[in-house]
């Protein structure tokens, strides 16, 4: 068509080119983050289906926990330390506590241990409703570990964190830490009758899958419309008929 040989057409050519090689890169970017997740779901969803092993035989004192040990249940035994137990303020974004409470080892080594989520007291909304006491004797514990996290530099109260950052407690109490922490699965004796016990990891898929989809058909919407203007644009104009002029048109 003689139509797209004209300037604005192929500036709009080249702009809808532009426009489908940048849909298309979102696209592949936002697949590339589903099958990352559907990677990550996959390891997790080993880890945790895998039967409890002894904490020796994952985890070794002053090494860092490998990725594809996280969320392995493991089992450890030893006894809870409660004066250097910590309350986790509003954990994930949820208002409330998580307890956590070294279990030190027969080796003398530490895991930090996260007991369970209790609300905030109705009477005072900085301490826990539930009782956070931990058991005095031995334990036997399983439990699902977790990597270290980042600390946001947020200053809790006393004996309280916004984190599980295990580099910075460690200082702060003292305690050989492992580095990793582990989410109560079960315990022997009971856990306390309070505490919610940490739920796994979601494994959700997230919006990636749509997302992608939703890049790619704007590659068609973009190529259709151009077309569809082109196409317009071509069809000759309707010639007015011979001797016919709307202005003429009056009443007598």
């Amino acid at each position: 068509m003689s139509v797209l040989r004209q300037p604005r057409w192929v500036l709009f050519a080249v702009i809808t080119l532009l426009m489908c090689v940048l849909f298309g890169f979102l696209g592949r970017w936002q697949w590339h983050r589903h099958e990352d997740r559907r990677a990550r779901n996959q390891l997790i969803e080993a880890a945790v289906t895998a039967a409890p092993v002894p904490l020796a035989d994952v985890l070794t004192s002053g090494e860092p926990l490998s990725a594809t040990d996280e969320y392995r249940s493991v089992q450890v035994q030893g006894r809870y330390d409660a004066a250097h137990q910590l309350l986790w303020r509003n954990p994930n974004g949820r208002s409330g506590y998580d307890v956590i409470t070294p279990l030190v080892t027969d080796s003398g080594d530490a895991l930090l241990i996260d007991r369970g989520w209790s609300p905030s007291s109705t009477t005072d909304v900085n301490t826990p409703a539930a009782d956070v006491a931990p058991p005095t004797g031995p334990v036997e514990a399983t439990v699902r570990l977790r990597a270290t996290e980042s600390d946001d530099n947020r200053v809790a109260p006393n004996g309280e964190i916004y984190a599980v950052e295990i580099g910075e407690i460690a200082s702060t109490t003292g305690l050989p830490l492992y580095d990793a922490y582990g989410e109560l699965v079960d315990q022997q004796p009971e856990p306390a009758a309070g505490l919610e016990l940490p739920e796994p990891t979601s494994l959700g898929m997230g919006p990636h899958l749509f997302y992608a989809i939703q890049w790619w058909m704007f590659i068609g919407i973009a190529v259709a419309g151009y077309f569809l203007l082109v196409r317009r644009e071509s069809q000759p104009d309707v010639a007015t008929p011979a001797g016919s002029n709307a202005t003429d048109a009056t009443i007598t």
